[in-house]
C-alpha cells in the first residue's frame, strides 16, 4: 500500500467515523424532542406555582431560543451541561430576564450565584422579583 492509499483510507475511516457519531447525535435529539412533546408550558408554570405569576413564563421565554422550536424546558435541565452555557452567559441571561421583569435593577450591580439548572435559575429570579417589589 503506497502513502496516498494509506491517506485515502484513514480519510475515508474517519469521514465514516464522523457520519456515524452524527447520526447519532441526530437520532438522540429527535428522541429528546418526541419525549419532551408531551411537556407543556402550563405543566412548567405549574411546577412555579409558588413563584410570582409572571416569572416562569418570563424564564421559559428567555430560554426558548436555546431549545428550538416545540420544546418546553424542564425544570430540571442543566444549564452548563445540557444547554452549554458558560458562567458569563448564564449570569447575562439570569440579568436579562430580572431586567424584563423590573428595569429599575441594574444588572452590573448584582453578584449573580452559580446556577445549576433551570429550577435554580428561576427561583434565583423569583427572589430577585420579590425583593425588587415588581408588581405581581
Amino acid at each position: 500500500m503506497t502513502g496516498w492509499q494509506k491517506v485515502a483510507a484513514l480519510t475515508a475511516l474517519y469521514v465514516v467515523g464522523l457520519l456515524w457519531v452524527n447520526w447519532n447525535m441526530v437520532r438522540r435529539v429527535r428522541g429528546a424532542q418526541a419525549a419532551r412533546a408531551a411537556w407543556t408550558a402550563a405543566e412548567f408554570d405549574a411546577v412555579f406555582a409558588d413563584c410570582a405569576p409572571a416569572v416562569a413564563p418570563a424564564v421559559r421565554e428567555a430560554v426558548a431560543p436555546l431549545y428550538g422550536g416545540g420544546v418546553v424546558p424542564r425544570p430540571e435541565d442543566t444549564l452548563k451541561r445540557f444547554l452549554k452555557l458558560d458562567n458569563g452567559e448564564i449570569e447575562d441571561l439570569a440579568a436579562a430576564i430580572v431586567r424584563r421583569l423590573d428595569p429599575s435593577i441594574a444588572p452590573d450591580t448584582r453578584v449573580i450565584p452559580a446556577l445549576p439548572d433551570i429550577a435554580a435559575l428561576t427561583r434565583y429570579v423569583d427572589a430577585q422579583v420579590a425583593s425588587g417589589n415588581v408588581a405581581r
